[in-house]
């Protein structure tokens, strides 16, 4: 199943009396259906087989991005991540210089292809686009974000050597060995089973080719049998749609099971950030400015009322206001997991591909690979 299907089958009658329809998986409909949508994934997901949980992934993952993304751009712009945070420096300045170390890391050059796993509205891919001047594709599930992210493109004057594709990162159409790297920003948490999409993403890579990952994880502190520590990683879980966390543990197991030779492994948020200026202090409202108002607990609680208030009145779409309220809850259990030491949202795993030529591009003209057949 690709980011691509129209729907999974699971009929029933939607909120407020309307007539029942099929569970669309991709941008199907408006905000309520994206909502009800959700609700009707989540609660199938939680008690299927491991078999079907990869296949209803996608569509609770993109479901949810559908209901979000408005959010998050307005409160974040468009890069939808953390980043380490040293004192006095903004959000957007942190976001950036955590961009282009990816490039740096990955040797990132005019010349090579590179694929950005799960590329959101694309803020990140065409920052390390600009800096570098490798060729991108962005790879995501959610239709909705890549037709915003394609306008983004289109208005940095990178289309022409970057590009979307619409597709499961589970499953992704390319040959293989089509790319020289591959990165990915806080997207790989929602994978249905980890393993299995960092071979995939070990297909794609030519020999010789590198990965640096950075994603959500429990840190080594997290103890599944301390109620404090369990009730905050199932809010977070649930309101972020990243079912299963691994710990870093496991998430350099899965790496190196996969195939990878591991490069190194840590949270930048130890090794870049500052613990006067915590990851989470974006959510918790000591990070005042015009823009973060989105963002803190004051500002989300006046979100939230407004728009049931907008709602009401019908300025607002309906579910507006549920979504606002959901998000509330995701921002609460994340700032809760970061107090507790719990779970960090920036575990790089950087790793190669063993063969081939360690650093090498590919010539100019190559960064869009075919698709296979």
């Amino acid at each position: 199943m690709t980011g691509g299907a129209d729907a999974v089958q699971v009929r029933d009658g939607g909120e407020d009396g309307r007539p029942a329809r099929g569970v669309q998986a991709n941008s199907g409909g408006d905000l309520r259906d994206a909502l009800d949508d959700f609700k009707k994934l989540k609660s199938r997901y939680e008690s299927l087989a491991d078999d079907d949980r990869i296949r209803e992934q996608p569509a609770l993952v993109s479901r949810y991005y559908d209901i979000v993304t408005p959010f998050y751009e307005y409160g974040w712009g468009s890069s939808f991540h953390f980043a380490p945070r040293r004192p006095g420096e903004k959000l957007k300045d942190a976001l950036l210089r955590q961009e282009e170390g990816i490039g740096a890391i990955l040797r990132l050059e005019a010349g090579m292809a590179v694929a950005d796993i799960g590329c959101g509205i694309g803020g990140p891919l065409i920052a390390i686009a600009r800096s570098t001047g490798a060729g991108m594709t962005g790879i995501n599930w959610n239709a909705h974000q890549i037709a915003r992210g394609e306008k983004l493109l289109r208005k940095a004057g990178l289309d022409g050597s970057c590009r979307f594709l619409l597709a499961n990162f589970m499953d992704i159409p390319l040959e293989d060995g089509s790319f020289d790297a591959v990165y990915s920003l806080e997207a790989l948490c929602h994978a249905p089973d980890t393993r299995r999409a960092f071979e995939e993403l070990y297909r794609l890579l030519r020999p010789g080719g590198e990965l640096a990952a950075v994603d959500w994880c429990l840190t080594e502190a997290f103890d599944e049998s301390d109620a404090q520590h369990r009730d905050a990683l199932d809010r977070l879980e649930m309101a972020n749609a990243t079912p299963d966390l691994l710990t870093t543990g496991q998430q350099v197991e899965a790496v190196r099971a996969s195939g990878f030779e591991i490069v190194t492994a840590v949270d930048q948020q130890v090794t870049e950030g500052d613990p006067r200026t915590p990851w989470f202090m974006a959510l918790q409202g000591r990070d005042i400015s015009l823009s973060s108002l989105a963002r803190i607990p004051a500002g989300r609680r006046v979100t939230a009322a407004v728009t049931r208030a907008a709602e009401r009145l019908r300025i607002a779409p309906p579910g507006t206001g549920e979504a606002a309220g959901l998000l509330n809850v995701a921002a609460d259990s994340l700032v809760e997991a970061g107090e507790l030491g719990i779970f960090t949202p920036s575990f790089l795993v950087h790793a190669r591909k063993p063969g081939g030529n360690p650093g090498a591009g590919t010539p100019p003209g190559s960064s869009h690979p075919p698709a296979r057949p």
